[in-house]
């Protein structure tokens, strides 16, 4: 399944409102959300998505009013994927 990179700014919204949200999505089925980084001091959050296209992720943002400023189709990789190669 394609992976996701969201970026939210939101300097506004209650930590309990976001704490809310999170409840919501961890039950979502139409897309898996993975894991997320933020600062709610500076209104920021990067989070980790794995969904079948893109729409379908704008679709479960739309209908748990979340707002997000980019989404961003990505590929993963770790260094133990690189850390015994010799070619």
């Amino acid at each position: 399944m394609p992976h996701y990179l969201t970026i939210h700014h939101d300097p506004e919204l209650p930590r309990e409102r976001i704490e809310a949200r999170w409840i919501e999505l961890a039950q979502e089925r139409r897309a898996l959300w993975v894991k997320t980084w933020f600062n709610l001091s500076k209104g920021k959050r990067f989070c980790w998505w794995d969904a079948p296209n893109q729409t379908a992720l704008e679709r479960v943002f739309s209908d748990h009013q979340v707002t997000w400023d980019e989404i961003v189709k990505v590929d993963i990789t770790n260094p133990s994927d690189w850390r015994w190669r010799d070619d």
